[in-house]
């Protein structure tokens, strides 16, 4: 501007300098603030495409972590039975295992087996033989708390852990399961099929392990079968 001043030959000559000069600054500040506008216009749209992105992807989290815990859950439930599996009563008997050491409450573990499963397979069909192992499963969980367990071992074989239970109450409990059991009415082609299930109990003790106290609770349930099954043992 002072250059301009300076140039200038008369007041006119000024005059159209500075309004020449003027214009050129307003054009500027007018260029600026377009630009300007422009660039928050695309930081805004920017941003929001990114929030748009990250909601996706929590939600696209969300739905992958449900489905992994579905899939967890599925992958801990026996397929035929509807009731948890061996890998669920691994995680579970390390659980109470571990209360038990702590705490020092009881936990009674029966294992179950119904009694000649394999004639029933065998005169029947294996759809009988899996229905019979559906009821049965059904008959256990009937007589679990909230905080009791019980889960498909393999097989026909099941188990089940009674947790604050003393062994001779769990006793009491596995007699009354196993009469109900030998009550149940299982027909197969219009004939009564008589479906009965031993059990073997026992419980934690003194430089017990998880596998030693289900072996201990497995030599019961032998010893059930071989006392004439339909009866409960403890080891």
């Amino acid at each position: 501007m002072r250059g301009t001043m300076l140039r200038a030959q008369d007041l006119l000559d000024l005059r159209k300098q500075l309004t020449a000069r003027l214009d050129s600054i307003d054009s500027h500040v007018h260029a600026f603030h377009a630009r300007e506008e422009a660039r928050t216009v695309t930081y805004r749209e920017r941003t929001q495409r990114m929030r748009a992105r990250i909601a996706t992807l929590e939600r696209e989290s969300r739905a992958l972590h449900h489905s992994l815990k579905e899939g967890q859950k599925l992958a801990m439930l026996d397929a035929l039975t509807g009731i948890p599996n061996r890998a669920a009563y691994d995680e579970r008997i390390e659980q109470e295992f571990k209360r038990w050491k702590r705490f020092g409450k009881p936990v009674s573990i029966l294992a179950w087996d119904v009694d000649r499963f394999k004639s029933v397979n065998d005169a029947y069909g294996h759809r009988a033989g899996d229905k019979v192992l559906r009821i049965v499963g059904q008959q256990l969980v009937r007589h679990v708390r909230d905080t009791d367990f019980v889960a498909r071992y393999g097989g026909e074989e099941f188990v089940m852990l009674l947790v604050g239970t003393p062994l001779e109450e769990a006793r009491v409990v596995a007699d009354k399961i196993r009469e109900e059991i030998a009550g149940l009415g299982f027909h197969f082609h219009d004939q009564r099929v008589q479906v009965t299930a031993s059990c073997g109990l026992t419980g934690f003790r003194e430089r017990d392990t998880t596998d030693s106290a289900f072996s201990r609770a497995d030599k019961a349930l032998y010893a059930a079968k071989k006392a004439g099954r339909n009866g409960c043992v403890v080891g």
